[in-house]
């Protein structure tokens, strides 16, 4: 949780937070919801097998809604939001990405 609190922007967060849930199984659902005012970002996540939600959920210290994973986590004033990634030509984002995955 602490390295999510850490994340710099929706892409960083993203790959945190499917990283956790991978020794769940796959990821059925998966969204975002960054509250700017709040300097919050919610995410709501479903496992394809629902037998492992429970376990999901204790693992991230995670809260349930209908029977979504919901986790609240704070991250900084600096944080840029998916306006701020969608607003970026898509050549870039998928260089950055690429390099990433090399280093």
């Amino acid at each position: 949780m602490e390295q999510l609190r850490e994340a710099h922007d929706i892409y960083s967060l993203t790959k945190g937070v499917l990283e956790l849930c991978e020794p769940y199984g796959p990821v059925h659902s998966f969204k975002l919801v960054h509250n700017r005012g709040a300097a919050r970002v919610v995410c709501f996540i479903e496992l394809e097998s629902q037998r492992e939600q429970p376990a999901l959920v204790r693992a991230l210290g995670a809260k349930v809604i209908n029977g979504t994973a919901c986790l609240d986590i704070p991250v900084g004033e600096e944080f840029r939001g998916a306006d701020t990634i969608a607003s970026r030509p898509t050549h870039e984002l998928r260089r950055e990405s690429a390099a990433q995955v090399h280093n």
